[in-house]
């Protein structure tokens, strides 16, 4: 076999390789095969070690990415140094769309949690296509749809944990200094209306609520009225370590 023969050979496996990795991502799974097989052509493949970087927050952005094996950290780093994670991306998924959209620079740091590969999707090369292609448009406007709905979530669930914090620190509070009621149950009556005391703790009533469902749900209290029964104040206290962690 000649060595071009051989070169063609290799691009082609490279190319349906790569479109194989590409059709699995939610992103193209509404897009022909051709279409992604001319898409691959334009793609490269990346090898990320364990703990290294794909790219830091604020570095110019040459594409977006597929996770073709292990998985990708995306996290923000704190003022005082800590890491938070934002999404651990594994294979099939995309991550960094947004560049596509017109920023220039990754809003994020990526890193490898495992020995990894991913597909560059070119952004010049990219935008190219979708001119030739305008339903890559859509899968772009789709997937960034998911990210935000991912984001809101998340952003939802840190709101409810601050609130079960802010909650459960004060029924503890309150407990320490309540007592018992007769039957040996930890008790008090609450000393303020629910809507107030969700004003006090800086949350709405709807997620006091909520807080107080959680709270029912796990057999860490019960409600009759305005008193407020504790079963489990060992409970609680694990219950506001999980909320604070």
């Amino acid at each position: 076999m000649t060595d071009s023969r051989l070169s063609v050979e290799r691009a082609d496996s490279r190319r349906i390789m790569l479109a194989h990795t590409l059709r699995k991502a939610p992103i193209f799974s509404g897009i022909r095969a051709d279409a992604l097989e001319t898409l691959a052509l334009g793609c490269s493949l990346r090898q990320v070690d364990k703990g290294g970087y794909l790219f830091h927050a604020g570095t110019a952005a040459d594409g977006f990415f597929v996770v073709h094996a292990g998985a990708i950290n995306v996290h923000r780093v704190t003022e005082d140094g800590r890491e938070q994670v934002i999404r651990v991306f594994y294979p099939g998924e995309s991550l960094g769309e947004v560049v596509i959209a017109g920023n220039h620079a990754y809003p994020a740091s990526a890193k490898a949690t495992e020995n990894s590969q991913v597909i560059l999707v070119p952004t010049e090369f990219f935008r190219a296509r979708i001119k030739a292609d305008p339903d890559l448009a859509l899968c772009i406007l789709a997937s960034m749809s998911q990210h935000l709905r991912f984001l809101v979530e998340t952003i939802e669930d840190l709101k409810l944990k601050q609130a079960e914090s802010r909650v459960a620190q004060w029924l503890l509070r309150q407990l320490r200094s309540a007592g018992q009621d007769p039957d040996g149950v930890s008790a008090f009556d609450l000393p303020l209306a629910k809507h107030l005391l969700a004003s006090q703790l800086g949350i709405t009533s709807e997620t006091l609520s909520r807080v107080f469902a959680r709270l029912r749900a796990a057999e860490l209290l019960a409600v009759e009225g305005k008193h407020l029964r504790f079963p489990d104040t060992a409970g609680l206290q694990a219950f506001l370590e999980r909320a604070e962690a």
